[in-house]
């Protein structure tokens, strides 16, 4: 069929903002009991509400919470952990108070449900079972008149008449991942102090469970001294499996009772996941000495079996281009991933299985043609630092072109954290602008996950200049490849990625427009009023503490380079964000105004730090395609 030529960015599109928002899943954890998989399901068209959802093969797919029950876990101020299957009931944290509540499993589709806890200022999160006691050891989080909240690992007794929540073990920072040997007797669990964040030096402790409930002193297994510790879990047989960097990059080790860890994989890639979102999982334990594997080699998710008796690793050909909180149960696994061809989705797989994994759930109701669903290239691109990565999406539209001779205008994406990574996969949000004519490149700057931990680290006290060099040396290459219109390369970033598109607007006049979705101007003022997971987040990014490096601080600030910046803006605020106040957006905005940048702020009420709501990611994403297309036609 011959295509129409239209000008770029205005191509005619089946993929509206409305059908992006309306229908974007938000996925949390996932867990596999016997044969049933559960997995907690935000939903933009109910305000960002998340029941708990169940598959089996014999009933298909059924909620669990009722209204106006919402599962979420506030812990970090990013939560994850939300819920726990076990002993026949499903344990959650419920959203508007944080307690924990129990649904009985037994009543079918509709089950009971009951308050454990009633404890103020307190959240919890990460679950495990300790069957033998009736209780929950859980991650709690209390909030009282100290400047920062207090830390701990909790029991929480399960009876009827439940009382008694306490305190189980503190003294540390932060804790996840308690997880309780198959024989009751001790408790694994990961912890790590201030100013470091998990990622960078969170130990492996295990500890011995008296008769009582009470904890002894706990034993360090593994992590610190510069490496990290990720995803405990106890096998039938008693042995503690757990991910290490300790060699650069995220392995599998075992450890037993007085011995040492040993040092199972040897893997050409990286199981390590910066733990945002406690429960977080890359490998799970299988029937029959066997583990399931998923990491990422050079930035491409791998999936393998392998066998501890044989040591055999054998690749799953399953076309997963991303894959997290990954659970398995007697004879099926389950995760959340995506591939090419499809957007998040609940898949569930079996280890005999030769097909690909099935979707029990996905993320998105878009049906839409897949001839509009843009296919990513791998791209190297030189920059100061060394060789920095991306996956650029092209235009892709069937019954569209744009004029001839012309390139297509370029978004080049920011991911978040910035110790994160952006994953492959069909994103509705990517097609909404490569369906109308617009590239896309997603652009895993320096300190981003998935090539290992010497990369992860190129970031650590050069943040604001080693991700803006990446992220100018992107526009650049991208421009002298022929890949995208020089007048016509915009950038585009969320939290610290929003960070970087402002630092990026000020350091160099390569960029068309750009947008900052929740993004920080001023590293002094954050860090006067960030939350306690990320106190000492900064000191690692910029080398030094705020009380010793102020001058620092300032200079790797946006808000103290508003001479240097000339590109329009676009800023979208969350009015409750508790990680970065709108303190940030407004005051950039402000300044800009007034030297006479092109400015726009677009803040929404009820939303915190990520928008949860359908109409703020619909408005969001029509001012953005809105912003871009003013200024194309300004510089046309």
């Amino acid at each position: 069929m011959e295509k129409d030529a239209f000008a770029f960015g205005h191509w005619p599109s089946p993929i509206s903002a409305e059908s992006v928002a309306g229908s974007a899943l938000r996925f949390g954890r996932v867990q596999v009991v016997d044969r049933a998989v559960y997995w907690s399901e935000g939903r933009p068209s109910e305000k960002g509400r998340t029941p708990i959802m169940r598959w089996t093969a014999e009933d298909g797919v059924a909620e669990l919470l009722p209204l106006p029950y919402s599962a979420r876990s506030r812990v970090h101020e990013y939560g994850g952990g939300e819920f726990l299957v076990a002993g026949g009931a499903l344990y959650f944290v419920n959203d508007a108070d944080q307690d924990v509540f129990a649904a009985d499993l037994s009543g079918g589709a509709k089950p009971s449900i009951r308050r454990i806890t009633n404890i103020a200022n307190t959240r919890f999160a990460d679950f495990a079972w300790d069957a033998s006691r009736n209780r929950l050891i859980a991650v709690g989080e209390t909030h009282g008149p100290a400047a920062l909240p207090e830390n701990a690992l909790w029991g929480i007794p399960l009876g009827e008449a439940a009382e008694g929540a306490c305190v189980a073990l503190q003294g540390r920072d932060f804790y996840a991942s308690p997880r309780i040997s198959p024989d009751g007797n001790r408790l694994a669990f990961l912890a790590w102090n201030l100013p470091n964040m998990p990622w960078d030096a969170a130990q492996l402790f295990v500890t011995d469970i008296a008769e009582d409930g009470s904890l002894s002193e706990p034993v360090r297994v593994a992590g610190g001294d510069g490496s990290a510790c990720f995803q405990p879990e106890w096998s039938g047989d008693g042995a503690l499996y757990f991910v290490w960097d300790a060699v650069g990059q995220g392995n599998l080790y075992r450890w037993r009772k007085g011995g040492q860890p040993e040092q199972v994989t040897r893997l050409e890639g990286d199981l390590s996941m910066p733990l945002w979102s406690l429960n977080a999982a890359s490998y799970a334990l299988l029937p029959g000495g066997k583990i399931y594997l998923s990491f990422v080699d050079r930035g491409e998710t791998r999936s393998a079996i392998l066998d501890l008796g044989t040591g055999v690793l054998e690749p799953r050909k399953n076309g997963l281009t991303a894959a997290a909180t990954l659970s398995a149960g007697a004879a099926d696994m389950a995760f959340a991933g995506m591939t090419d061809d499809n957007p998040l989705c609940v898949f569930r797989d079996e280890e005999s299985a030769t097909h690909a994994p099935q979707i029990i759930r996905r993320s998105d109701t878009l049906d839409v043609d897949r001839a509009f669903v843009s296919r990513p290239t791998r791209l190297a691109i030189p920059s100061g630092n060394g060789e920095v990565y991306g996956l650029l999406y092209p235009p892709a539209n069937p019954c569209a072109r744009g004029p001839a001779g012309r390139q297509p205008p370029l978004i080049i994406s920011l991911h978040g954290g910035p110790t994160s990574a952006a994953a492959r996969g069909l994103k509705p949000r990517t097609l909404f602008f490569t369906s109308r004519g617009f590239s896309w490149l997603d652009l895993d700057y320096a300190g981003s996950t998935g090539y290992g931990r010497a990369y992860r680290d190129r970031l650590n006290g050069n943040w604001g200049v080693a991700d803006v060099e990446d992220t100018v040396s992107a526009a650049r290459f991208a421009a002298s490849e022929g890949l995208a219109d020089s007048q016509a390369i915009f950038v585009t970033g969320g939290s610290a990625g929003g960070y970087t598109v402002l630092m990026a607007i000020a350091a160099a006049d390569v960029f068309r427009g750009a947008a900052s979705h929740y993004g920080i101007c001023d590293l002094v003022a954050l860090q006067r009023t960030t939350h306690k997971f990320e106190q000492g987040y900064q000191s690692t990014l910029l080398g030094g503490s705020l009380d010793d490096h102020e001058a620092l601080y300032q200079e790797r600030s946006a808000i103290h380079h508003i001479e240097a910046i000339k590109t329009p803006l676009i800023l979208f605020q969350g009015a409750e964000d508790q990680v970065v106040p709108k303190e940030q957006s407004i005051r950039i905005a402000e300044a800009l105004r007034l030297k006479g940048v092109p400015v726009e702020y677009h803040e929404f009420s009820g939303e915190g730090h990520g928008f949860r709501q359908a109409e703020t990611i619909r408005t969001c994403l029509e001012r953005e395609l809105g912003f871009y297309r003013m200024l194309m036609k300004e510089g046309s």
